[in-house]
């Protein structure tokens, strides 16, 4: 069962409190953070945290719950809630997860999270099965994201290692960077890109991928230290 970190946007206690109540019935859901200002919800998305799914009245002091979106940089997906109905076609232009009209009953709220749900099984089905095509000389070397251990800046080029093989790519760090964050992997190093998933082993200046030793460089370690911290026990 896939466990979600959910926050909770209103700056009303008592809609809070029904969210916060209605996600208890499922167990695979945790609130990590309510919020009466959306301000404080940014700043805390802005720090870094991995919160999968957002509840946010739309109606909220100093930026709203569509301006929230809007700002957001972050991978978690938003469900709008408000009293006022009028607001739903925007709320939809941005490719929210849903839109709930308060009062919201209990069934409504189910189907929101069964709906994001099959979102989330959908981009994990995406990910499985996502590839490139790599110019490697005169030929396309085809790449499985997930068989991707470290992305090596070498000058021009990338080494791009697949347990005891590897390709290099004519590309630079940064472009592959933007190609390959959604899919969990994070720049650690002016060298060096890593899936986060595949970390076995860390200490303040290195990890480890499958027994490789990657430096981390201490322009990302404060990045890098916000998500290792976020999965202790």
């Amino acid at each position: 069962m896939n466990l979600y970190k959910a926050i909770i946007i209103d700056d009303e206690h008592l809609a809070i409190d029904v969210i916060s109540h209605y996600l208890e019935r499922f167990s695979n859901f945790e609130v990590v953070g309510t919020f009466t200002n959306a301000v404080e919800a940014f700043n805390f998305l802005k720090e870094g945290h991995q919160i999968d799914i957002a509840f946010t009245d739309i109606a909220m002091p100093e930026i709203s719950g569509i301006e929230l979106v809007k700002l957001s940089k972050s991978n978690v997906m938003f469900v709008m809630t408000t009293s006022y109905s009028e607001y739903a076609v925007q709320s939809f232009d941005l490719e929210v997860i849903d839109y709930l009209l308060k009062p919201i009953s209990f069934e409504r709220f189910a189907k929101a999270i069964n709906r994001f749900e099959n979102w989330k099984e959908k981009q994990s089905e995406k990910k499985i099965e996502a590839s490139f095509f790599i110019k490697e000389g005169n030929e396309f070397v085809k790449v499985l994201v997930n068989d991707i251990d470290y992305i090596e800046g070498l000058k021009d080029y990338a080494k791009i290692v697949t347990g005891n093989n590897y390709c290099m790519a004519l590309k630079t760090l940064k472009s592959i960077e933007v190609v390959l964050g959604p899919y969990g992997f994070m720049r650690i190093h002016k060298s060096y890109i890593v899936p986060l998933a595949k970390i076995t082993q860390y200490s303040g200046d290195c990890v480890f991928v499958n027994n490789a030793e990657i430096p981390v460089g201490s322009n990302y370690k404060e990045a890098l230290t916000v998500y290792l911290n976020r999965n202790k026990l």
